[in-house]
């Protein structure tokens, strides 16, 4: 079903239903929030099934040249493959300056909240990552830190990296975010740490929590007040500690989502996901699928940190929705699957007010329309969304429609690894046709294990 070669994939259709059960890696949004405000702490926080994607490890590097102690945990017997960390934490004032530029690989959440971190230090540093991340834009958490008094150039006025900051002394601000945006709140809240007095943030569309929950677990004087149900303002005092911590990071939801697609699209399957992350800003895709009349089943089993459970995913007959505005940033990271869903629904599915994908890894509006196109998918490039008019007839079917007369397409990922895993999957539910995915090395951005996950189930 899928042959792997260098730095590409070649996949063909399942002949059969996929049954089973499998856990993700380890959420790679939690695993970097644990590594940065471990690192801050004042004392040892230990971290179970902490991700190893290229991202995370790049997070783990980064706070090793600032001076902090973080050690894996050796494999035996019992773990073959130890995902446990120790991190003796620095302490809020502890970091020291960095000898060399800090490598952020692709990671565009450890460029912008690091950031935060580094504007409130009392040194110098200089943060770039690859070609891919040095074409994303920065000066939306660069503005509102030199509000509060930082020191920071980047590339093109600091719009993009390499970013070069002389940490110091910051002072509070009342911040209103112009865009709902988790990294550029999370980016604030952390240079708050450093800052005198009361920073204040409002966000008018509430984004993913990780930041604020760990902050709570740790001690930290920050009050979030719910103003209506979507809006929030989340006061920060700077100067405490922050206290150690010790945790298992949920399985992630973003790479879940690809599984939940083989298990809703594959005739007479079911696939069951356990220990994965719930967390009600990280799920909007649930809720839109269950808009289109998905067979879902999402048991909650734990909350400590955050809402973890066990999601179950039947074949389902799915039809079109317009996506509401609302659910659009709590499913940001799964536009790329859910447009692969929505290519075998039956009717019309519309997203809009979706401008941010146009910054992702790639342009992801624009990977998304030129790659499900090839698959003769009718979709409609939209300035902040696409339009896809499903055919179910694609699916793996007896009288399934021929794609554009082709029995092969070639993708390119465009160095996106969200994009990638998306068409992978929707090459195994394809009959009759082989699917080539180029540029597949970036997958270990996010989910290194992913191939080994998907052959555990095809298999």
């Amino acid at each position: 079903m899928i042959v792997l070669k260098p730095n590409k994939a070649l996949v063909t259709g399942i002949p059969r239903e996929i049954n089973g059960t499998i856990e993700v890696p380890g959420d790679k949004s939690i695993s970097h929030r644990a590594i940065m405000l471990g690192s801050l702490a004042a004392g040892v926080s230990k971290i179970d099934n902490l991700s190893l994607s290229r991202d995370n490890l790049a997070t783990v590097s980064a706070f090793k040249k600032l001076g902090v102690v973080i050690n894996r945990v050796k494999p035996n017997e019992n773990n073959k493959n130890s995902k446990k960390f120790v991190i003796n934490g620095a302490g809020l004032h502890g970091l020291k300056e960095p000898k060399t530029i800090i490598n952020t690989a692709n990671s565009g959440t450890l460029t912008r909240l690091i950031t935060g971190i580094l504007a409130g230090g009392d040194f110098f540093s200089v943060l770039s990552g690859d070609k891919y991340l040095n074409s994303r834009p920065m000066k939306r958490i660069i503005e509102p830190l030199i509000l509060m008094g930082a020191k920071i150039i980047g590339r093109e006025n600091g719009n993009y990296p390499p970013v070069a900051i002389n940490g110091g002394k910051l002072k509070s601000i009342y911040y209103e975010m112009p865009i709902p945006s988790a990294q550029v709140k999370s980016c604030i809240m952390l240079a708050a740490l450093f800052a005198e007095g009361n920073t204040v943030i409002y966000e008018k569309k509430a984004t993913r929590d990780h930041t604020e929950n760990f902050l709570k677990l740790q001690g930290c004087p920050i009050t979030v007040i719910n103003i209506k149900p979507a809006e929030n303002l989340i006061a920060i005092t700077g100067g405490s500690e922050l206290n150690p911590f010790e945790i298992t990071v949920p399985g992630d939801f973003s790479s879940a989502a690809f599984f939940i697609a083989l298990g809703l699209l594959r005739k007479n399957s079911e696939i069951i996901i356990k220990n994965v992350l719930l967390n009600e800003k990280r799920t909007g895709l649930l809720k839109a699928l269950k808009m289109m009349g998905a067979d879902m089943e999402i048991t909650v089993e734990d909350e400590k940190l955050e809402k973890v459970g066990t999601i179950k995913a039947r074949y389902s007959n799915l039809k079109g929705v317009a996506v509401p505005p609302e659910l659009v940033s709590d499913m940001i990271d799964e536009f790329p699957i859910f447009a692969v869903i929505a290519s075998f629904a039956n009717g019309i599915t519309l997203v809009s007010e979706a401008g941010e994908l146009r910054v992702k890894e790639s342009d992801r509006i624009k990977t998304i329309v030129a790659n499900l196109s090839l698959f003769g998918i009718k979709i409609k490039e939209l300035e902040d969304g696409f339009e896809i008019t499903g055919n179910p007839g694609l699916i793996f079917e007896e009288n399934s429609v021929k794609l554009d007369n082709k029995d092969f397409v070639v993708l390119d990922s465009f160095g996106d690894h969200r994009i990638a895993m998306s068409m992978i999957i929707m090459g195994l539910l394809l009959k009759n046709r082989e699917t080539e995915v180029r540029d597949i090395r970036c997958i270990s951005t996010s989910f290194p294990e992913f191939f080994d996950t998907v052959l555990k189930l095809i298999k």
